[in-house]
């Protein structure tokens, strides 16, 4: 049960606290420029804080410069618009707001995230959580820590690099960010590598999109 409270926190907390607060420093500083990332349920967190900033925060006029999802425990389709799954109609629970990030949307996928791979889809499953706004189970359950960004276009896949790697992001794009090679550590029978990020190569792709 704590599962579901958690998971619903985040994103109440992302879009009645963190998006107003991000607007109003905003309205406060018209320059300020903010690059938000989480991990877990704070990339639900930090993604719904998008649906909280102020209408006219979208595009050039938004102070959200970057979005990183690291090992993003939330639904794959959240910003999709159709979801690309035949059992699920409609558009995920994010898509309107992908143009309030004035720069690129990053999220971290590895094969190694147990708690995203298996855990995740199982319990969204019996609550019927696949439609957050196929017959395979991590494809319609799936979550971001497990394969990125799923939705029509497709995101570019990008090979997580060593710091100082030159990504050349482009704004309002989407970036799936393959972990396999750095976030690959058995930490927990549980949950596997999804902790596993204290890495230079999990934080760098934020600091290169804010240069």
């Amino acid at each position: 049960m704590s599962y579901y409270e958690m998971k619903n926190r985040a994103g109440v907390i992302g879009h009645n606290g963190l998006g107003p607060m991000i607007g109003q420093l905003a309205a406060a500083n018209a320059g300020i420029r903010v690059h938000m990332m989480g991990h877990s349920f704070g990339a639900r967190l930090v993604s719904y804080a998008l649906s909280g900033l102020p209408p006219a925060a979208t595009g050039a006029n938004s102070p959200v410069r970057t979005l990183l999802l690291i090992q993003g425990a939330f639904s794959h389709y959240s910003f999709a618009n159709p979801v690309p799954n035949f059992l699920v109609t409609g558009p995920g629970a994010l898509s309107a707001f992908a143009g309030n990030v004035n720069g690129p949307l990053l999220a971290t996928f590895t094969a190694a995230d147990r708690a995203c791979g298996w855990w995740y889809p199982a319990v969204s499953m019996l609550a019927h959580q696949d439609a957050e706004s196929v017959d395979d189970l991590a494809a319609q359950w799936g979550a971001m820590g497990h394969d990125g960004y799923q939705q029509s276009p497709s995101g570019t896949v990008v090979t997580l690099a060593a710091q100082g790697t030159e990504y050349n992001f482009q704004p309002g794009s989407f970036y799936l960010l393959d972990a396999n090679a750095v976030i690959c550590a058995d930490l927990s029978p549980f949950s596997g590598a999804h902790s596993d990020i204290q890495h230079a190569q999990v934080v760098w792709p934020i600091v290169n999109a804010s240069r």
